[in-house]
């Protein structure tokens, strides 16, 4: 066995056959294992010192959207590249990871107060992130340097547009690495999760998650019939006071000429009560137009049901520790078998 490995540097690799490297690893076996053990040993030692991760989830089961005209409507929106989703402007599920993805979802969480397991109140998200981690990495720590960072904001005159300090822009991409939204394309169910090294703070993004989508999607669903009856309502309440102001105008009229006689009198009256009767109709139409929005508002509304409600884990979900000892283990045995082979080369 160790003559073809006493060759020198001319060992031609492709020469070395399995049979030897079995004869190999037998009579190295136990030094093998004694590389393999003490690794794997150090590995699940080290684990110890990784910070402890819980993972809080949620599962919800959005509405699914059902076409009206059956096989036909069907037949013909997939033939016109529109699907269902899209003819009632139902926002499509596909879209929902990206929805807590961004910018905005992220400020948002950023402002969400939270409480941690030892029952602390924070006022935001944003204090405990930076309580928690006082903003500086393990490398910085060591060298005793502080981060240094940009705050300027850029000031911008347009409302839609965002202008971030570096430590926000930093604080956004920390928030949007927390939680993750996964969707099963089959049953539609939307997986949200957050893992956290509390328990209980991962839990509350969760939920502040979940209710950050479900209000984003009634948005979008029905803020166009919000914002109709919103137009409505002022509309209604202009035509109020237009009737009750011809009424007024009529009585007043009628009380003032109580034995009209002449045409003249006759005609003012008719006109009168031609603009009370035009007032109290329109009146009517826009009360009946408001109830029927009303309605379409609830109709609109999207329905999710929550399959799994969010849960506070009390069993930690990194790290693993049989996965990092089995790593170490292998690595452990790769270099003992360099390092016999490099050995039994001298």
């Amino acid at each position: 066995m160790s003559e073809p490995l006493r060759e020198g540097n001319n060992i031609d690799i492709t020469s070395i056959n399995p049979w030897i490297i079995l004869v190999f690893l037998k009579r190295n076996f136990f030094k093998l294992a004694i590389f393999a053990i003490t690794f794997g040993c150090v590995g699940y030692a080290l684990s110890f010192l990784l910070t402890k991760m819980y993972l809080s989830k949620t599962l919800l089961l959005p509405e699914q959207p059902i076409s009206n005209n059956g096989a036909l409507s069907s037949l013909v929106g997939g033939l016109s590249g529109i699907n269902n989703a899209e003819r009632i402007g139902a926002l499509r599920t596909d879209i929902y990871p990206n929805i807590l993805r961004s910018v905005p979802f992220a400020l948002a969480l950023l402002k969400q107060p939270v409480q941690d397991i030892d029952n602390k109140n924070y006022p935001s998200l944003n204090d405990f992130i930076k309580r928690s981690s006082e903003g500086t990495s393990l490398f910085e720590k060591l060298l005793g340097k502080k981060k240094i960072t940009n705050n300027d904001k850029h000031i911008v005159p347009e409302k839609e547009i965002l202008s971030l300090s570096n430590d926000e822009e930093s604080s956004v991409q920390r928030v949007m690495s927390l939680v993750n939204t996964t969707i099963d394309i089959k049953s539609g169910i939307i997986t949200i999760q957050c893992e956290m090294a509390d328990p209980i703070v991962a839990a509350q993004v969760t939920q502040a998650a979940s209710t950050y989508l479900l209000k984003y999607v009634e948005d979008y669903r029905t803020g166009k019939t919000v914002r109709e009856v919103a137009f409505l309502e002022e509309r209604v309440l202009e035509a109020k006071r237009r009737e009750q102001s011809a009424e007024l105008l009529l009585q007043q009229y009628r009380d003032r000429n109580r034995n009209p006689f002449l045409n003249v009198a006759r005609i003012e009256e008719q006109r009168l009560q031609s603009d009370y009767t035009l007032a109290q109709s329109l009146y009517m139409d826009l009360v009946r137009k408001l109830e029927q929005s009303k309605i379409k508002v609830k109709e609109e509304q999207p329905i999710f049901k929550v399959l799994e409600p969010t849960t506070i884990s009390s069993k930690t979900s990194k790290p693993r520790r049989l996965i990092i000892a089995g790593i170490f283990t292998i690595l452990g045995g790769v270099i003992g078998i360099v390092f016999i082979f490099f050995i039994n080369r001298k």
